[in-house]
């Protein structure tokens, strides 16, 4: 199987370049060596609104920031001017709706966007000059799916949603979508309207409502995980580039855009769509085992013809996207040029190398990260009786040893499901049952002399039937390392 190769991809928004779409077709990829094309270069101007967000190569929200190295020659920029040389060079896609903005706004609409404060468009915020242009949104609505009717045979036989929302039907979830469309088009009711009903024709002609349930492909499938939420309650969706065959997942634009928008849509059903919830994801991008500077075309023509389609119809979906065990060149690579992407963007995105394990449960908690990126989430066919419960994280440090209760025991009989695993390197451990009453504690599990337990072990779990109180304790011992701070991940509960 080819080692997969794709670009360090996936920041939020679309880049400046990308036209709305009604329809997709391969053909609108651009052309495949170009990759995603028409990159702009550090520094240039954007035209596009500030609150776009889209779905990322590989997992959701397509970007808004692109960042690659290349050894290739800088292009000129607009005016003609040279960057010359041939180090590598950060590019940085701006964010954008797509194409060049109609400045013929009337009037009363500059009034009111010179009055009404974007950050106050959302439900649970709206102040008099907001609700002014939501209505205003609303009004529009019977006109954009009267057009979408009149375009489309397929619309007239179906009840018109986006993600799930009637858009026939007015209602608060509704007042969430039109709201969305208003942010990423900076306020503009006109634009907004325009491109929702861009969305609507596309969703219609691309079948998206039916697409959630078809099965696709084998070469699709196990790279993506939609399950739990974030620490900031968003809906979590995990990709995982490494075991990617690029021949096969790539190799047919429109089959893997299909299978990008199916992902989409399955974390897309996750927002509840209610004031004051959450209204965007929480992405995580695996990047192990991804060689990240060079791609083929293939890989170039169907990022670029995914970006065309989620930058178009995927409004303000962007949360937080998080890169984990990214090569450590790049990291240094997007801290230095990060000083060039604007602080709304840049906090979105989080950088963690090999060593920044414990920086990750800051932001996604343990059990809903998948056992083969650090976590405590297991494959449905290796889970067994899975544990719902939280998760305790310890940090031992080097020449140090510590004791974690995992579980205290009033009630007996009981039996107590357990989970272990340390996320780095390895660390010796002991699992034991201490009674309350001072009786002899009863030895569970331990690893052996010169036998650790290892980070690549995985999870290890297990069951204990408890006659008398006491607790559940592990003793992880961390005093023959100098330097390792290890991270120890432990859990356990009743069983009913």
């Amino acid at each position: 199987m080819q080692r997969p190769s794709l670009p360090v991809a996936t920041l939020a928004g679309p880049p400046a370049f990308v036209q709305p779409l009604t329809s997709w077709h391969p053909s609108a990829a651009g052309g495949s060596s170009a990759g995603i094309g028409g990159s702009r270069a550090l520094g240039a101007p954007s035209t596009a609104p500030s609150g776009s967000s889209t779905a990322p190569p590989a997992g959701a929200a397509a970007t808004a920031v692109l960042v690659t190295v290349s050894g290739q020659r800088r292009r000129r920029r607009h005016a003609g001017r040279s960057m010359g040389g041939h180090s590598a060079a950060l590019r940085v896609l701006s964010l954008g709706s797509g194409g060049s903005r109609d400045t013929s706004r009337s009037s009363k609409q500059l009034a009111r966007e010179r009055q009404a404060d974007v950050s106050r468009c959302y439900l649970h915020l709206l102040g008099e000059k907001e609700e002014a242009l939501l209505q205003a949104m609303r009004e529009r609505v019977p006109a954009v799916v009267s057009a979408t009717r009149e375009q489309s045979s397929a619309a007239k036989e179906e009840h018109l949603k986006i993600w799930g929302v009637d858009v026939e039907a007015p209602s608060v979830a509704l007042d969430m979508v039109l709201l969305k469309y208003l942010r990423a088009e900076d306020l503009d009711v006109e634009r907004a309207a325009k491109r929702l009903a861009e969305t609507l024709q596309f969703r219609v002609d691309s079948t998206l409502d039916a697409l959630v349930d078809e099965e696709l492909p084998e070469h699709f499938q196990g790279h993506d995980t939609i399950d739990g939420v974030d620490a900031d309650g968003r809906p979590l969706m995990i990709s995982r580039y490494g075991q990617m065959d690029n021949d096969k997942v790539f190799g047919d634009p429109d089959a893997f855009v299909r299978y990008r928008l199916q992902v989409m849509e399955k974390a897309m059903a996750k927002l509840r769509f209610e004031p004051g919830a959450p209204e965007d994801l929480c992405q995580v991008h695996d990047y192990s085992g991804v060689n990240l500077l060079f791609k083929s075309n293939e890989v170039k023509a169907g990022i670029a013809a995914m970006t065309k389609v989620f930058s178009a119809h995927y409004p303000e979906t962007k949360g937080k996207t998080i890169f984990v065990k990214f090569p450590l060149l790049f990291s240094k690579l997007f801290q230095a040029f990060s000083v060039f992407i604007p602080e709304k963007t840049r906090k979105k995105f989080i950088i963690l190398g090999e060593a920044d394990q414990p920086l990750l449960f800051d932001h996604v908690p343990p059990e809903v990260v998948p056992e083969d990126i650090g976590g405590m989430l297991a494959p449905m066919s290796a889970r067994g009786r899975q544990l719902e419960g939280r998760c305790q994280t310890t940090s031992v440090a080097p020449r140090s040893s510590v004791a974690v209760d995992l579980a205290q025991v009033a009630a007996i009989p009981a039996t107590l499901a357990w989970e272990l695993r340390v996320c780095s390197h390895d660390i010796p451990y002991e699992l034991s049952f201490v009674p309350t009453n001072g009786g002899e504690e009863q030895l569970i599990s331990k690893s052996e002399p010169g036998e650790p337990l290892l980070a690549s072990a995985g999870i290890l779990r297990g069951e204990y039937h408890a006659t008398e109180a006491g607790v559940l304790r592990c003793r992880l011992d961390n005093s023959k390392s100098w330097f390792q701070q290890k991270l120890f991940l432990s859990r356990a509960e009743a069983l009913a």
